[in-house]
């Protein structure tokens, strides 16, 4: 489970920063504008981004524990953002 939680972690850590990099670098350095996605959009893509794993190693690789370490992971950051931005 210890795997899939860090796992899990990393994954959204590392589809945060190339995201958040591409928006905010990316936009204005060659297109000189203003960043195309809000920071809210993009943390909800990187909380999204464990599904695939979560699929393949639940479905196809028959790991169940990696697979709810994932969930966890998932679970716990999607409520954290919910309470968050809510109003």
């Amino acid at each position: 489970m210890l795997t899939g939680i860090i796992l899990g972690l990393v994954i959204m850590t590392g589809t945060w920063a190339i995201l958040h990099f591409m928006n905010s670098w990316g936009s204005e350095y060659f297109f000189n504008r203003p960043p195309v996605f809000q920071e809210r959009t993009i943390q909800v893509i990187a909380i999204f981004m464990n599904v695939f794993p979560f699929r393949y190693f639940m479905i196809k690789a028959d790991k169940e524990w990696i697979g709810r370490g994932l969930l966890m992971v998932t679970f716990v950051f999607g409520l954290g953002y919910f309470f968050y931005y809510l109003n």
